[in-house]
Formats: C-alpha cells, sequence, structure tokens
C-alpha cells in the first residue's frame, strides 16, 4: 500500500487505474529483479518472438513496471524504456523478418517445385527425342523400302504396257486372221461345189475315155482280113 500511496502522490490517475483494474501490487525491487532473471533466461530472441508465454510474462513486467513509472529512478526508467522500445522494435522485426522468412522459404519451395518440373521436362524431352528419332529412322528405312517399290511397281507397268501391246497386236492380227479365215471358207465352200461337180465330170470323162478304149480295142480285132 505504502507504493500506491506515493504512486497517488505522484500520478492520482495512474494509481486510480491500478486499483480499479485490480493490478497486483509488486515492489518495483521486485518487478526489476524479474525483468533481470527473465531477460537473462532468454537464450535468443527467437524464442521470445515465437513463445506466447514468455512474451505475455514480458507485457506483465513492463505493465507493472509502467504503472510504477512514477517511482523510478531517473536512469532506471530510462533503461525500461530502452529495454521495452527494444523488445517491442525487434518484436515487430521479427514479425516482418517471419513474413521475409516465410516468403523466402515459399520462393524456394516454388523453385523446387520448378526445377522438379524442369527435370520432368527433361527427362520427357530425352523420351521425346528417342521416339523422334526412333520414328524419323523408320520413317527413312520405309522411304528407301517405298522408292524400291515403286521402281519395281514402275518395271511392273511397263511390263503390263508391254503385255497390253501385244494383247493388242494379237487381236489385230485374230481379227485379221478370222477375216482371211471367213474369205478362205467362203472360197472353201465354192472351191468343193465346183470340186464335187468337176470330180463328176471328170467320172463321165474317165468312164468315156474307157468305153473309147474298149471300142478301139475291137476295132482293131474286127480289121478285116485281106
Amino acid at each position: 500500500m505504502e507504493d500506491i500511496n506515493i504512486l497517488i502522490e505522484e500520478d492520482p490517475i495512474l494509481a486510480l487505474e491500478k486499483l480499479l483494474t485490480g493490478v497486483q501490487s509488486f515492489s518495483i525491487e521486485t518487478l526489476l529483479q524479474e525483468l533481470k532473471t527473465f531477460m537473462e533466461s532468454l537464450s535468443d530472441l527467437d524464442h521470445l518472438v515465437s513463445n506466447q508465454e514468455s512474451k505475455k510474462k514480458l507485457i506483465s513486467l513492463f505493465h507493472g513496471l509502467n504503472l510504477h513509472q512514477g517511482l523510478l529512478p531517473s536512469d532506471v526508467k530510462e533503461y525500461v524504456e530502452k529495454v521495452q522500445n527494444f523488445f517491442k522494435d525487434n518484436i515487430i522485426k521479427h514479425a516482418t523478418s517471419q513474413e521475409v522468412i516465410e516468403k523466402h522459404n515459399q520462393l524456394l519451395d516454388s523453385k523446387t517445385d520448378l526445377m522438379n518440373k524442369l527435370l520432368s521436362a527433361k527427362s520427357s524431352q530425352t523420351h521425346i527425342d528417342d521416339k523422334t528419332s526412333t520414328a524419323k529412322a523408320k520413317i527413312q528405312e520405309l522411304s528407301l523400302q517405298i522408292d524400291e517399290l515403286r521402281k519395281k511397281l514402275a518395271d511392273l507397268e511397263n511390263q503390263r504396257d508391254d503385255l497390253n501391246s501385244v494383247l493388242n497386236q494379237c487381236d489385230v492380227q485374230m481379227k485379221k486372221l478370222k477375216a482371211e479365215c471367213s474369205k478362205w471358207a467362203q472360197q472353201s465352200e465354192e472351191l468343193l461345189s465346183a470340186l464335187a461337180l468337176s470330180e463328176v465330170n471328170a467320172k463321165e470323162i474317165e468312164r468315156a475315155r474307157t468305153l473309147a478304149k474298149e471300142g478301139f480295142t475291137n476295132l482293131k480285132s474286127l480289121f478285116p482280113t485281106f
């Protein structure tokens, strides 16, 4: 209560706030000792800014010291203000730093992801290049085979054209032969008819000649004696 009485005399508004808010009274020496012990217990600032309990403890100590600000010696008051400003600045900087670090880590993750995609793309490119080379080689091989087949086809077409020419010639010759055979058949028919008639006449002539020979022989035998 002695501290409160002194505070009422020096800063009645702060004293009223302390009484109404029910803040527990601590001696200045106790608060300063706790602040010193707290600072010595910190291994580094990262622990403070990342640990909520530690930050609550520090805020509570600063709040208690601020309530007794009017009772602090000027050098202690200046030191406490420096400590408060230091921690405030570094907590803010830490938050900003955390954002920067998180952003940096995100960028590193993005870079790693892109590198993985690049490696995957290179692997795919190698696979595609291999398939392309194989396909080109096969196309070249097939092209040579096609050229060879085209030459053979051209030769076969030439042979076919030659045979078609032979067929055409044979057709012309066959038509000519048929015409001649038709003519010969007609001539044969006329010849056979004439030959049949001639054969009859020849037989008549032969019979007449035979009769003439017989008649001549008889005439010779009947020649009178003188």
